[in-house]
């Protein structure tokens, strides 16, 4: 039976939606290998597997097959390349001198896409800088900017309640949060006490604050 399954296959970006099978037999939270639309091959988690009448999703690719023994081994080795390709990288953007600040970067499961995440102020031209480091590992480019949120994200940590931040752990996609979430539920003025390792107010923020905005009516 044909099946719709939720995959995040990059760390910070929305979930994607594949069809597969019952007979591939995988479930929420096993790492499973598909091709995108594209024809470019990525693995990533599951999430979610749902029957395909029940709502309408648009198809990014169709699932391979549940990652094995060898499909583990790329994945790690991608993880390895990983610090030689931003090295390289922010090489090439110190000798462009380009204002940018790289974050993070990561390969395609076949390889034949390296992503490069970064923040800057404004926008950049980046046309050279692409083109040097496309010769260099012989495979497409992309950049991708991101926000201060999403660096947390990628880099993890530990918020001030001891735990992992929540970002890092379980978000998938981040909500509006507003100094309303703050005074409703009477918490320090205190900007110290109520932002995040981004520098930002805090998700959790928003957890209880349906709660009291409804308690206070």
């Amino acid at each position: 039976m044909e099946k719709i399954f939720e995959i995040q296959t990059k760390k910070i970006e929305k979930s994607l939606f594949c069809s597969g099978n019952d007979e591939l037999n995988i479930k929420n939270g096993d790492i499973c290998i598909v091709e995108l639309t594209n024809g470019v091959k990525e693995s990533g988690k599951v999430y979610n597997i749902f029957e395909p009448l029940l709502k309408k999703y648009t198809i990014s690719g169709k699932v391979l097959k549940k990652a094995d023994e060898h499909d583990f081994l790329i994945i790690r080795e991608n993880q390895l390349l990983k610090a030689d390709a931003l090295k390289i990288c922010n090489d090439k953007i110190n000798q462009l001198k380009i204002p940018l600040k790289l974050i993070d970067a990561e390969y395609s499961f076949d390889r034949t896409i390296v992503t490069f995440y970064y923040w800057a102020e404004s926008r950049i031209d980046f046309r050279k800088l692409v083109k040097e480091i496309a010769g260099i590992f012989n495979c497409r480019i992309e950049m991708r900017q991101i926000g201060l949120r999403d660096e947390a994200k990628i880099k993890d940590g530990y918020g001030i309640c001891g735990q992992r931040i929540c970002c890092a752990r379980f978000l998938k996609e981040f909500g509006p949060i507003t100094m309303k979430s703050v005074k409703s539920q009477n918490l320090p003025l205190d900007m110290n006490k109520i932002s995040g390792l981004c520098g930002r107010l805090m998700c959790c923020l928003v957890y209880e604050s349906q709660l009291y905005e409804k308690e206070e009516k």
